[in-house]
């Protein structure tokens, strides 16, 4: 009797936390580690601060079709920093990583320009990372490649919040999502 008892109290226990988990979820309290929003500061080694606006949108990854997991795994950002178009972000190797492939990045010394990529990566809880810069043999140059680090810090919240889990999914079985 005591068995059942326990076993009682531990379905109930459990039953209640799910409850609130899904609750919070459901009113966008949840949300996943790691993943910014809003505004932030963005200083690049040897160049005036500028500011990224960050959107994140995530999916909640089943972990073992019970409960999902909100983990950034399952999230994308919508990148747009200063003077910039926008850009994705997604996880790569433990960092948000997103990058510009432009056609007249490169300016050359005869003012004429060439292409040239530039990828940005930074740590989801340091906030710290790197942009680094890549041309092939353009301006008269050898291919190149050089890397600078970056820093961010949270300067403000979006001026239109965000629903960081936009899609519902159901419970159990195959968890489709809408």
């Amino acid at each position: 009797m005591r068995l059942f008892r326990g076993l009682g109290v531990a379905l109930a226990s459990a039953a209640m936390v799910l409850g609130l988990a899904a609750t919070a979820h459901a009113q966008g309290d949840v949300k996943a580690p790691g993943v910014p929003e809003g505004v932030y500061n963005v200083n690049i080694d040897g160049q005036a601060t500028t500011e990224w606006e960050i959107f994140p949108s995530c999916v909640p990854v089943v972990g073992d079709l019970r409960e999902p997991l909100l983990l950034p795994v399952g999230c994308k950002l919508k990148v747009t920093p200063q003077g910039q178009p926008g850009a994705e972000a997604v996880m790569i190797g433990g960092r948000w990583t997103f990058d510009y492939d432009t056609i007249d990045g490169k300016i050359c010394p005869d003012g004429s320009t060439a292409p040239q990529q530039t990828i940005y990566s930074f740590d989801p809880y340091t906030w710290v990372g790197s942009m680094k810069v890549i041309h092939g043999a353009v301006c008269g140059e050898q291919a190149a490649m050089f890397e600078v680090p970056l820093t961010m810090s949270f300067n403000r919240p979006l001026v239109i919040p965000v629903d960081q889990y936009p899609l519902i999914c159901e419970p159990g079985g195959l968890r489709r999502c809408f």
